[in-house]
């Protein structure tokens, strides 16, 4: 089960769009531009203007636009986003740390010998984090898909 602060604003955002996109009747529509104000107060962006402004007027064409810059990353994403994803970044770092240590002491290895370095590269993400989260850090670059549902540091988090 996810935790209440463990969601993109960007994802809800783009479910919004997508509703919309599709035509929905005056009630509908309403109650999607509704859900999404709802997230932008959540997320604490209520008085943050380029993110409250499109959903306050109800423009879809600058939500759309706002989305897409995001995707391009031509523009930042809003602050609430990042700290999700550094939240699960570092999740995601303990775990890794936490499933190499008990790889390099577990009991299989030889109490007379040294001990060697662990050879694990990748682990399963925290599922506290969704999937839109995960797919979001290894689109950065932050991550790599190692397979399997295995992640590993990618080339800007190579410093564990």
């Amino acid at each position: 089960m996810t935790d209440a602060e463990n969601w993109l604003l960007k994802t809800r955002l783009d479910a919004v769009r997508t509703r919309l996109a599709a035509g929905p009747a005056a009630s509908e529509a309403e109650a999607a531009w509704r859900e999404a104000w709802e997230a932008v107060s959540a997320a604490g962006l209520a008085e943050e203007a380029e993110v409250a402004l499109p959903v306050m007027e109800q423009d879809a064409g600058a939500l759309g636009a706002l989305l897409s810059a995001w995707e391009r990353r031509t523009r930042p994403l809003c602050a609430w986003d990042q700290a999700v994803l550094k939240r699960a970044l570092n999740a995601y770092r303990r775990r890794l740390k936490l499933t190499r240590a008990d790889d390099e002491f577990s009991s299989s290895r030889s109490p007379f010998s040294r001990g060697a370095s662990s050879g694990i590269t990748g682990t399963r993400p925290p599922e506290q984090y969704t999937a839109d989260i995960w797919a979001l850090l290894v689109a950065q670059g932050r991550l790599r898909d190692g397979g399997n549902g295995l992640l590993e540091p990618g080339t800007g988090s190579a410093g564990d």
